[in-house]
């Protein structure tokens, strides 16, 4: 064997522009329902009684009377921001030991702030699902499609869509324009030939939200693909237990369609809203820092004040064990 072997004479290290993190790539609550900025802890929104708006009162005015009168009522949705927040500390030796050679390719004061920040937008996501899945909508706290909509013989997926629409629009004069489904239930439909004999002339013949919206005659489809882990933390980070955010029971899928306005307005119905309050600064998400000296380390804070709220229960339709039974 030549001399000397420089392989056995490399001192493994970790790379310097290589790391690994597992986090959610995507979440959606932010563009679920529209969002109220600027507003008062404790402020309310006006909600015009719908029944008033759609008597037919109208009628014929005699010469010398009076048309004919009425009214509508109005009734106050209230709002309550809470503040939201996540703290993670970086220590004086954490930030110079990154430093020194065949440290790892860390970078404690921003991956604390990243940290922080995905913690706020976790627990935004499950307030917006717990709210949804756990609601009244349309009168009921939700549809069991007995696992069909699975790709597969009986597939129901179409017929309860088109069936629901016109509960909300019957009930409200509203059709409803957005649909969310877990990735489960996404994933299934990408398989299941009603949809796919409707889409096959299309350019590539491949579902896609895009296409299932259009076909649905909505404007936005939202996939819930995030998880978060119910163990309990353990030493050296391997406890993991994953559960579906965007499920009502575990593995078994879901699906709520609903009505939004692209933009808070006036007059303007929504199944929900989200409010949010500004900071100081005018910022809608704060971050914070603070020297603890005694352990010689800085804190970095993120937190956002909000509320989630239903604001019109009969503009929703909730299913749930879209995939199993």
């Amino acid at each position: 064997m030549p001399q000397p072997n420089v392989r056995d004479l490399i001192v493994a290290g970790p790379l310097a522009n290589v790391s690994l993190a597992y986090r959610n790539m995507s979440y959606i609550s932010d563009r679920v329902f529209p969002i109220i900025d600027n507003v008062s802890p404790r402020a309310k929104i006006a909600r015009y009684q719908k029944g008033a708006w759609f008597r037919d009162e109208a009628g014929i005015r005699a010469s010398g009377t009076r048309a004919r009168r009425g009214g509508y009522p109005v009734d106050f949705v209230s709002i309550a921001t809470e503040e939201y927040a996540f703290a993670k500390e970086v220590t004086d030796e954490d930030r110079n030991d990154v430093n020194a050679s065949g440290a790892p390719p860390l970078r404690p004061d921003m991956d604390a702030i990243e940290f922080a920040t995905d913690k706020v937008d976790m627990k935004k996501e499950r307030r917006t699902a717990d709210l949804i899945l756990n609601g009244t909508w349309s009168g009921v706290a939700g549809e069991d499609t007995d696992g069909l909509w699975a790709a597969g013989s009986g597939n129901t997926f179409i017929t309860d869509i088109r069936t629901r629409v016109e509960t909300i629009r019957s009930n409200t004069g509203v059709k409803p324009n957005k649909l969310i489904i877990d990735h489960g239930t996404y994933n299934s439909l990408k398989e299941e030939s009603t949809i796919l004999e409707k889409i096959k002339y299309t350019q590539r013949g491949v579902l896609t939200k895009e296409l299932l919206a259009a076909l649905l005659e909505l404007d936005e489809i939202l996939i819930g693909e995030a998880i978060h882990s119910t163990a309990k933390e353990k030493k050296g980070g391997t406890d993991f237990t994953a559960k579906n955010i965007w499920e009502k029971n575990a593995g078994k899928g879901m699906g709520f369609l609903f009505f939004a306005p692209p933009a808070p307005g006036l007059k303007r119905p929504s199944a929900g809203y989200q409010a949010r309050r500004q900071y100081e600064n005018g910022q809608v998400r704060r971050t914070t820092t603070w020297r603890e000296p005694a352990e010689h380390q800085d804190v970095y804070e993120v937190a956002e004040e909000t509320d989630i709220l239903i604001t019109g229960a009969d503009l929703g339709f909730l299913w749930y064990d879209t995939l199993l039974t």
